[in-house]
């Protein structure tokens, strides 16, 4: 919803117009609006400005006539009514026609009345139709059912809970007597429906007091409530609510949801859209104290982005007193930016039978969460990223604020960087010695991984030295004595500099002063706290700063500093960084040192060992590369524990076994020549292959564990290709297919079956064997176009090959087995990977 601009209307200048006016009787300011009373009636005029401080007055008058863009909206007794701007009026003279009697108006229904002041900014963005239809729909589950709405609006998602019920009560409580009008009206056929205009903090059902036991309950509680912050609101009213707030209670919704379930039955169910910053501070775990939390989804920004500016959650609970440690809590995110239609089903079936469906119907990544997992800012993090969960809930990791030899630190606030920082050429062009001069490093470039002196382009102004010479010399350091030893050592330009500095606002000792306090010098490493893309740069300047924009670290060794750095720049951990950081919006994040301190680290990968073996892949060229490097990071974990959580987080993210040869646009281009003519898909791959090729495998073969045993052999099939020896190549290659099928049964904890002069492989948790043939391994462990190149290039070639038929073309046929051998690697490697998703492998790396 794109709100229109408030009205500007001068209401003093109006209300001294309309003094003049024979009609009015008087026209008066107050801190809501303008008064006008007439010899038959009052009115009140309230533009969007004076809209929350007329709280509780519209009452006192007759009619009330909102300020609009294009007029004014009036409320009365006898409906609602439209005026409009024409070219000859502004708001002053259309006022004036409307109290004279002389304006012409239009009547409005209620719903374009509504649709006009939640345009001008009078009412709060609508709870879109298909979330009023999840959040009643699974809340209200009988049709007997008592509801509560603890933030009634307008009443539309009231509304929608009335249509699952008949003849039990519907309570709606709202604080603005504008809204509670509005959802009175809205709600008047159903004589079953109250609207309570008060604070929920201060409501109690009648005869009840706050916290009676004994008080009535409601078997559905929902609500949308407001999502500001406690500062926006009055003291008093602040009171009131933080006595409800987890936490350091500064998230109004929060306090809202706390109170809400004290107001369910036993068994009774509650739905609540919040903004995912209310669940920072504790509010599900002061919700497990009485209540399952049954669902936490993250929402798509389709149903509510036009609406809402900040990224909410879908939070629904049952009233339960079942001990924590046996509940289970979906925790998900939808992959679209639409709401699907089916979403009420992630809702309604049990996790455990949506979980285990394959095909997941409702395009959402979702996890189980024990509830005693539910710490505020881990389930946010959760949120971003599911996939983490077992990351973040593992105790098996160390984590980046216990590492040892690792410390991080601030960087350089001076407080007054117009006076302290020079650009290159402003420190060309100031005259200054160059020895008063730092290298501070505060945006570096993201195309560069180590930062040396040519990427230094600001400098802080440091007399801290000279400073120092001066006090050991018996110098008192004051400014004006500094300035006038800069001026006997002939450095007149700085001292010019210095007197010319107007004295900042309580500034205390001398101009020139940095405080150093708590400031890294020197670091090793340095991480931008605001990023689009995390990156960890190496620091390759002596004697440089960095600015408070960036995160410092130092390590004990060039070992730690060098794989540290390498370990954060891998795509795994450009992963961690945006999940652990704070969002700013849908494409920055914010990084503080309680988030860097809470991120895992694999201790094993801080090795100049696994530094070595990560080279040929780094930085990745394509998901090849990125496989590979995931695989190197399973194999350096220290533990099973920390082995399991990272393959199951890698198991989660698609891979593309020709993306090391062929981009997206490319593949599908080749799918459709291997469908249409087979022949022409054979050249297109010959076209595309280049001799760095074998380098990239060779690369693969050495340093993978995977293919530890089988490296030097194909490494010496890998020559014989260089040399041209492509006949050998191929007598070599074709004995390798299935032996690399092989090597996945037995690395994934399945078994090779000798029986009847027959070899039958039988994968992991999978009911029947396979013998062991080409042709029946590819069918079962690869689909589509991988499956049918491997089957037309390959499999039908292979017996002539190793019967020593003659061979024509043989480079090309070495470049198609080559091709179709390191995509069955890289298949391989991610089917490894993937099993783990299903706790499928037996065997550690």
């Amino acid at each position: 919803m794109i709100r229109e601009r408030s009205p500007e209307i001068d209401l003093h200048s109006v209300s001294e117009e309309l003094e003049s006016v024979s009609e009015v009787l008087s026209a008066t300011l107050d801190r809501g609006g303008l008064v006008v009373e007439l010899e038959d009636q009052s009115l009140r005029v309230i533009p969007t400005d004076r809209f929350h401080s007329a709280e509780g007055e519209p009452e006192d008058t007759d009619n009330v006539l909102y300020a609009t863009k294009n007029g004014f909206i009036e409320l009365s007794e006898e409906g609602f009514f439209q005026y409009e701007l024409s070219d000859s009026t502004d708001h002053s003279i259309l006022l004036t026609q409307i109290v004279t009697g002389e304006g012409s108006s239009r009547e409005i229904d209620s719903f374009e009345m509504m649709d006009l002041l939640a345009d001008a900014g009078y009412l709060p963005p609508y709870t879109p139709e298909p979330l009023r239809e999840l959040m009643a729909g699974w809340a209200v589950s009988e049709k007997d059912y008592s509801v509560l709405d603890i933030a009634a609006g307008t009443g539309s998602l009231m509304q929608k809970a009335a249509e699952y019920t008949e003849g039990s009560k519907l309570v709606g409580i709202e604080i603005e007597p504008l809204y509670a009008d509005l959802a009175r009206n809205r709600l008047k056929e159903n004589e079953n429906a109250e609207i309570v205009t008060q604070d929920f903090f201060e409501w109690q059902l009648p005869g009840t007091s706050s916290g009676d036991e004994e008080a009535e309950k409601f078997d559905a509680v929902i609500g949308d409530p407001p999502m500001g912050r406690l500062f926006h609101v009055s003291p008093e009213r602040r009171e009131r609510i933080q006595k409800w707030a987890p936490g350091r209670g500064k998230i109004a919704s929060a306090a809202f949801v706390t109170k809400a379930v004290s107001h369910l039955k036993e068994g009774g169910r509650g739905a609540f859209l919040l903004p995912k910053s209310a669940l920072k501070q504790g509010l599900l775990e002061e919700l497990t104290e009485s209540c399952g939390i049954h669902r936490v989804i993250e929402l798509p920004v389709g149903p509510i982005g036009s609406a809402r500016s900040t990224e909410l959650v879908l939070l629904t609970v049952i009233k339960e007193d079942r001990p924590r440690d046996v509940r289970e809590t979906g925790i998900g995110k939808f992959n679209q930016t639409e709401l699907p239609e089916n979403a009420r089903g992630l809702f309604e079936q049990p996790l455990d039978k949506i979980l285990q469906n394959r095909y997941n119907p409702y395009n959402v990544e979702l996890v189980k969460a024990s509830h005693e997992d539910l710490e505020g800012r881990n389930v946010v993090r959760i949120l971003s990223n599911p996939p983490i969960y077992d990351i973040i809930t593992s105790d098996g990791f160390t984590r980046f604020g216990d590492l040892s030899g690792v410390e991080a630190g601030s960087g350089l606030s001076t407080g007054n960087n117009d006076f302290f920082y020079f650009s290159e050429e402003e420190r060309e062009d100031s005259g200054i010695d160059d020895k008063f001069f730092r290298p501070v490093i505060k945006n570096p470039s993201s195309e560069i991984r180590a930062i040396t002196s040519d990427d230094i382009d600001l400098y802080l102004l440091d007399l801290q030295s000279y400073t120092d010479e001066l006090e050991s010399e018996g110098v008192e350091i004051t400014e004006a004595n500094v300035v006038e030893e800069l001026r006997e050592d002939g450095h007149n330009e700085l001292a010019e500099y210095i007197e010319n500095e107007p004295r900042r606002y309580n500034q205390e000792g001398p101009v020139f002063e940095v405080d150093y306090r708590g400031v890294f010098r020197n670091p090793d490493l340095v991480i931008p706290k605001i990023f689009d893309n995390p990156r960890c740069y190496r620091v390759e300047v002596e004697d440089a700063l960095f600015d408070t924009a960036m995160i410092g670290l130092q390590a004990e060794t060039d070992e730690i500093r060098d794989s540290l750095a390498r370990l954060l720049n891998t795509p795994l951990y450009k992963e961690f960084f945006q999940t652990y950081a704070d969002p700013i919006d849908l494409d920055w994040y914010r990084l503080n040192f309680g988030s860097l301190r809470d991120i895992p680290v694999i201790k094993g990968a801080l090795s100049q060992a696994l530094f070595n073996r990560m080279e040929p892949f780094f930085p990745p060229e394509d998901d090849g590369d990125l496989v590979s490097l995931n695989q190197l990071l399973i194999e350096s974990c220290e533990s099973d524990s920390e082995k399991e959580s990272i393959r199951r987080y890698l198991a989660s993210r698609d891979d593309f076994a020709w993306s090391w040869f062929m981009t997206p646009s490319e593949f599908e281009e080749f799918q459709q020549l291997l469908e249409s003519d087979e022949e022409a898909a054979r050249e297109f791959i010959v076209e595309r292959f280049e001799e760095e090729l074998l380098d990239k495998a060779r690369n693969t073969f050495e340093n993978i564990g995977f293919f530890e045993d089988r490296s030097e052999l194909l490494n010496d099939l890998l020559m014989e290709f260089e040399q041209g020896h492509y006949r050998g190549f191929l007598a070599g290659i074709v004995l390798q297919f299935e032996g690399v099928l092989g090597d996945l049964v037995e690395e994934t904890g399945g078994e090779i079956i000798e029986k009847d002069h027959e070899t039958k492989f039988k994968m992991p948790g999978r009911g029947r064997t396979q013998t062991k043939n080409l042709g029946s391994l590819i069918s079962q462990f690869f689909d589509g176009v991988f499956s049918t190149f491997l089957d037309e290039t390959v499999r039908q070639r292979r017996n002539k090959i190793a019967h020593g038929d003659i061979i024509e073309n043989s480079r090309e046929l070495s470049i198609y087995f080559f091709i179709s051998f390191y995509a069955l690697c890289n298949a391989s490697l991610n089917e490894y990977v993937r099993l783990a998703e299903e706790d499928q492998i037996g065997v550690s790396v």
